[in-house]
């Protein structure tokens, strides 16, 4: 195991701090302790508690370019849908921090929100792509609004997100086999015109 810079660290606390107590709650003093440097190397090293937000923002919109690339479609529609739910919740738990900050405080942080919504329209591309191939392919129905169920889809996905990560402790949140299982396999049913 490499041991972490301290831009990591701070990095790190922050993400750590934010997801505990929101952006607000979190302060540099709470930062330097969770990361163990002085205060005023926060400072040093970022500007203020805004540029280290700044900078996980950047490295999530850095990894939302890389989203779909490893996706293979395999000509099963519930075999795609599944690993397109999978790349998403992945994606969610790797910037939980944006992602948390950007639904809980996007009034305040407009950056936030609009990072946060590159994902959905990414994944709406994402799905559209192969809806339209699977289309072709005849693997779902030919007058299937492929625009309006990709939009759903990733919606679904979203919603789902939003309740897993957000509200962890309600029976809204549902775990990802069973959501897998359940709502992939109907939407897929849907798809196909069963």
């Amino acid at each position: 195991m490499t041991a972490q810079t301290t831009d990591e660290k701070i990095l790190d606390a922050f993400s750590q701090l934010a997801l505990k107590y929101g952006y607000q709650g979190t302060t540099t003093k709470k930062i330097a302790e969770e990361a163990g440097v002085n205060e005023s190397t926060i400072f040093r090293h970022f500007k203020d508690k805004r540029t280290i937000l700044e900078h996980i923002i950047d490295a999530y919109l850095v990894d939302m370019e890389k989203v779909g690339q490893s996706f293979d479609y395999s000509g099963d529609i519930v075999t795609d849908l599944k690993r397109v739910a999978d790349l998403y919740t992945t994606f969610v738990q790797n910037h939980l921090v944006v992602f948390l900050v950007g639904v809980r405080e996007s009034y305040q942080f407009p950056e936030v929100g609009q990072a946060l919504q590159q994902l959905p329209i990414r994944f709406v591309s994402l799905v559209k792509e192969n809806f339209i191939r699977m289309q072709a392919a005849g693997e779902i129905s030919a007058d299937t609004d492929t625009d309006s169920e990709a939009v759903n889809f990733v919606l679904m996905n979203f919603g789902n997100a939003v309740f897993t990560f957000s509200f962890q402790n309600t029976k809204m949140a549902i775990p990802m086999p069973t959501f897998k299982e359940n709502n992939v396999q109907a939407f897929a049913a849907h798809l196909q015109g069963r």
